[in-house]
């Protein structure tokens, strides 16, 4: 929606009453068009302790049931890529097509431990599939970065996506906002300066909730889906908690990045979360993604996201043995060949049963 803020409401913390007309309020969700972006906390609360969805197609969630076998299907994603042996010398002379098939990473140089447990990969392969993706940047008042600065990330976007990505804008303070609805067009991505403000308090964890909920949920058709938070981690009041948060976000498979802003706490202890620099951290290694600075080059870190999800992005599937599902289980991809780096989420969350 052009030039036009959306509004997502949030359920009031200490008001026992709008939480129980929230759940009773029957839950819509439509497609972009000038319709408000639904807060529905409470609903997504009662039903994140209740478990977990499982998928029958295993591109588009963890996991999901062969129908041959009776067994779940669990699907990894990797960030993985060659990079030089330092023991070796480069070839003065190499074939481009030669070289070109020596980046895919076969499965047979991989191990993977699930929970401790030695498990079969049953297949990797790259993931050439467009992504979704969501800049959730901080609006509050007290960030630490002016917002000339946020409108620098969605507008370093614009020239980098590839060809069927499509990214959406969503500010944030008390409760989020749709700046852009998913787009591709550089227009969007390179105008929302007029649309930012800074007011209020942040509300990060309630806003991922949202945002999980709302949109990338019903994005599920997409096995790339994509945060990229813009601030510095500080939560104030959210209403679900963050290891509530960071195991749905888990479950998904979303991949979370972060574009660091200095903490405005200065590494002060929180009551009921983790420090606002120890909370990123947590959602991009629990996730599989990364952390840069809003002090270096945007446009070089926005390119690096859209390089390695569009290059280096591929799905492991296995059929997990000797493990327990209702205890956090623990991710170890290790390789055989010392020109593999691999990144991926770090751990499964614990599933209530």
């Amino acid at each position: 929606m052009k030039g036009q803020r959306e509004q997502a409401t949030a359920p009031a913390a200490n008001n026992q009453a709008t939480e129980i007309r929230a759940l009773l309020r029957p839950r819509l969700f439509a497609r972009w068009g000038k319709r408000p972006l639904l807060l529905s906390l409470g609903l997504s609360l009662l039903l994140g302790g209740a478990g977990s969805f499982w998928f029958t197609t295993p591109t588009n969630a963890q996991s999901g049931r062969n129908p041959a076998s009776g067994r779940r299907t669990t699907v990894l994603h990797v960030l993985a890529e060659r990079v030089d042996d330092p023991n070796k010398p480069k070839p003065l002379l190499t074939d481009p097509a030669k070289a070109e098939d020596e980046k895919i990473i076969p499965k047979q140089v991989l191990e993977l431990f699930d929970g401790g447990v030695l498990q079969k990969i049953e297949a990797f392969a790259p993931d050439p599939t467009p992504a979704r993706i969501v800049v959730l940047m901080d609006n509050s008042t007290t960030l630490q970065a002016d917002v000339k600065k946020l409108a620098a990330v969605p507008a370093a976007f614009a020239p980098e996506i590839y060809e069927g990505d499509k990214v959406m804008v969503v500010g944030y303070d008390t409760k989020p906002e749709v700046i852009t609805e998913f787009t591709d067009e550089p227009k969007q991505l390179q105008s929302t300066l007029e649309l930012l403000r800074k007011a209020e308090v942040p509300r990060l964890f309630d806003s991922l909730n949202v945002v999980m909920e709302d949109v990338l949920r019903p994005e599920v058709g997409f096995s790339k889906r994509v945060i990229v938070i813009v601030g510095d981690g500080l939560d104030r009041d959210s209403v679900i908690k963050f290891d509530e948060i960071l195991a749905k976000l888990q479950d998904e498979n979303v991949t979370v990045y972060a574009i660091q802003v200095r903490d405005r706490t200065r590494g002060a202890l929180r009551k009921d979360a983790p420090k606002p620099a120890e909370a990123l951290k947590l959602l991009t290694d629990g996730t599989g993604g990364r952390i840069f600075s809003i002090d270096n080059d945007v446009k070089d870190s926005v390119k690096a996201i859209c390089d390695e999800l569009r290059n280096n992005r591929y799905q492991l599937t296995y059929y997990p043995e000797g493990i327990n599902p209702i205890n956090k289980r623990l991710l170890l991809l290790t390789s055989s060949d010392a020109t593999v780096k691999v990144r991926y989420k770090g751990w499964h969350p614990a599933r209530k049963l």
